[in-house]
């Protein structure tokens, strides 16, 4: 890639953050903030791995859109692009439940399957939840994938989304300043945790469900 191929996507990337974090923001912030002895340490694990499951979807649609080429603006339509949203806000609503109420199923007397207990835990909820975030198709995300598709080159497209996707990094950095706000504020935890579970049955309910089954 020349420099001008390096510098648009970090422009991109740089110019729209502010997208990135107001789709993101709804999903990690109550997530942490809910955490009980949250430490700047597994701060950063739980924001690596979101950030870390959005990397892996964005390198994939990289990959899928530079391979298409040009021929994708004939086949990935808006139609379809709302569709993927769809799934990745269910999936996310479902992620999203099963960690807000992982304690009452895992405290109830009931039998706690291995598989829902690890899925529900703290680590692979911000992993699933940023993948599903990472396939929400977002106007930025537009962009890129025009750009990327026009490349007509896998390497060279995942290459773009992965710089596209470096710019909008900066943005995240407030969050690193959780767990001071967390240790002062302990009653906010509560609340956080509410906001998880109702922003978890809004994704799989109302963004997701509802119109993938009734809207085209």
């Amino acid at each position: 890639m020349t420099i001008a191929g390096i510098i648009e996507p970090l422009v991109l990337g740089f110019s729209t953050g502010t997208w990135c974090v107001m789709y993101c923001a709804p999903v990690l912030l109550p997530f942490l903030t809910a955490r009980e002895g949250l430490n700047q340490k597994r701060n950063i694990q739980l924001i690596g791995l979101f950030l870390g499951g959005r990397l892996f979807a964005y390198v994939l649609l990289g990959l899928c859109l530079g391979a298409a080429g040009l021929l994708v603006m004939e086949f990935f339509d808006p139609v379809l692009a709302r569709r993927i949203s769809y799934v990745a806000y269910i999936f996310c609503g479902i992620v999203l439940l099963l960690s807000g109420f992982r304690r009452h199923i895992c405290n109830s007397g009931k039998k706690c399957f291995s598989v829902v207990k690890a899925a529900s835990g703290d680590p692979m909820t911000a992993l699933f939840s940023g993948i599903c975030v990472g396939f929400h198709i977002c106007p930025p995300f537009w962009t890129a994938a025009v750009r990327s598709a026009a490349i007509g080159n896998p390497l060279a497209g995942s290459i773009y989304f992965l710089l596209f996707y470096a710019g909008t990094l900066p943005f995240f950095l407030p969050l690193l300043g959780i767990p001071f706000f967390n240790n002062r504020f302990p009653g906010f935890r509560k609340i956080a945790h509410m906001t998880q579970v109702l922003i978890g049955a809004y994704f799989l309910i109302f963004a997701g469900l509802i119109p993938f089954i009734f809207r085209r």
